[in-house]
């Protein structure tokens, strides 16, 4: 997979010549004018290493990091300074940076740091990223939320359900009509967001929200395309009425596939939380 840089730096020309060193080895750059526009940038795009230069408007180097950090506390990030601040990235490398590069810009040592940064990341947070990435786990051929339907009343199950189809990178947001929605895959994959941080990635025949379906309530998390997908919501109340007229049953057994479906999810974000506590060193 290529890798993607994120360069934030007040200097057209540093971030334009770093660019293009990074670019012709093969490496995707995305380009950031000061602190805060790399934040925002960090907001909609996935980055591996960051590239920060210490002097700055609007955010210096070293509170940039900082922030960077509390997004993506796995965060690789190469500190850029002219000589002036040279005192000024010790302490960002004391605080957690990888490693600073001195101003001008040597093609050479900027692209050994970055090939070494990168490798760091993948030796030391290997583990836990993958965790994070879609496709750690076979899709599967129906979803765990109709074990135990026959083929015939998954039919009819699904049949309740409206489709949507998105475009990689459109936000699929569970608010006003689809907020008491159960949401199922049926193509693509889908990336879960808690704010700025991604919690969970979704595939084929993977559901999100189950919890709607036995309180409504509104949802803290968005959905993100990234890939274009095809997405079918359940309306509640529709679903319901489909096990009023099914029978206790199958609202029974479809009661227990959700909640073996939402006890899934926390424990795979309980072992997400303890492998970034023991990586990171938080108590």
């Amino acid at each position: 997979m290529q890798k993607h840089i994120l360069i934030i730096d007040d200097e057209e020309s540093i971030r334009e010549l770093c660019k293009e060193f990074l670019e012709e080895e093969g490496y995707k750059v995305t380009l950031a004018v000061d602190g805060q526009d790399g934040l925002d940038k960090m907001s909609y795009d996935d980055f591996d290493l960051y590239m920060v230069d210490m002097v700055m408007p609007r955010l210096d180097g070293l509170e940039t990091m900082k922030r960077i950090k509390k997004k993506q506390p796995l965060a690789v990030i190469i500190i850029t300074t002219g000589f002036s601040s040279i005192e000024g990235a010790v302490k960002a490398v004391h605080a957690g940076a990888f490693q600073y590069l001195s101003k001008p810009i040597n093609a050479e040592e900027l692209l050994e740091a970055v090939k070494k940064g990168l490798q760091y990341g993948e030796d030391l947070y290997g583990p836990l990223q993958k965790a994070f990435e879609p496709g750690t786990e076979g899709a599967r051929d129906v979803s765990a939320m109709l074990h135990g339907f026959t083929k015939e009343e998954q039919v009819d199950f699904l049949a309740l359900g409206r489709t949507r189809k998105f475009e990689a990178g459109q936000t699929i947001a569970l608010d006003n009509e689809n907020s008491d929605s159960i949401v199922l895959v049926e193509s693509g994959e889908v990336s879960v967001w808690l704010s700025n941080t991604t919690v969970d990635y979704l595939r084929k025949n993977d559901t999100w929200a189950e919890e709607n379906f036995i309180l409504a309530s509104s949802n803290l998390t968005t959905l993100r395309s990234e890939t274009a997908c095809k997405i079918r919501f359940f309306d509640r109340k529709k679903l319901l009425d489909f096990f009023a007229y099914k029978g206790e049953r199958l609202m029974k057994r479809f009661m227990i596939n959700l909640i073996n479906c939402l006890f899934s999810k926390w424990r795979k974000s309980i072992q997400r939380i303890v492998m970034l506590k023991l990586v990171t060193g938080e108590k």
